[in-house]
């Protein structure tokens, strides 16, 4: 058990193991139960952590969203949003963005984990979600497993092995399945 804040990740996976835009594939297997069973992530956090593309595309569409178009937003707008980026030098005027840069990323997250507050949410980032995993990071993945074959797109493997213990499985009548899944010690 971590002390402190969890790191937990919520992606969409195809049946083909893809985690890239799911907007392409996933929209079908939407309905009010996935989403309910999505909105429980936020029951528990009051942090964002993002990666640079993630932040770059969520920045200039949720300002502009209500919780009628997209559940998450108002959450995602009064939420503090931490980007995690080797190349911004600054982000944008997203109400409570800042920016994790430089030579110690890993020591700022884990201070970050230690502080006061809920868990922390990472949604999409796929190259963070990586990197937090590898680095020992992440402490909880929540998969919605649209029964769909995307064909074509990124998946979570980056090249090693990282093995997880399930936590907890829920079938939906749409044929979603969610996984939720604890990191292991290597």
């Amino acid at each position: 058990m971590t002390a402190g804040r969890k790191i937990v990740a919520g992606l969409f996976l195809s049946l083909d193991g893809v985690v890239e835009s799911p907007e392409k594939w996933s929209m079908p297997y939407s309905t009010a139960e996935t989403t309910e069973a999505l909105m429980r992530l936020f029951d528990d956090a009051d942090t964002a952590l993002l990666g640079r593309s993630t932040y770059q595309m969520w920045s200039t569409f949720f300002p502009h969203a209500t919780n009628e178009q997209v559940p998450t937003a108002g959450w995602m707008n009064a939420a503090p949003k931490y980007v995690v980026s080797s190349t911004l030098t600054e982000v944008g005027e997203w109400q409570g963005s800042h920016l994790v840069t430089g030579d110690d990323v890993a020591g700022q997250i884990r201070a970050l984990k230690q502080q006061p507050g809920g868990n922390i949410n990472v949604g999409g980032s796929i190259t963070l979600v990586q990197w937090l995993m590898s680095n020992g990071l992440l402490d909880e993945l929540y998969l919605q497993i649209a029964p769909v074959i995307a064909g074509t797109g990124r998946t979570l493997a980056n090249g090693e092995q990282l093995p997880m213990r399930l936590a907890s499985t829920r079938a939906f009548d749409n044929g979603v399945v969610e996984a939720h899944y604890v990191p292991q010690p290597r």
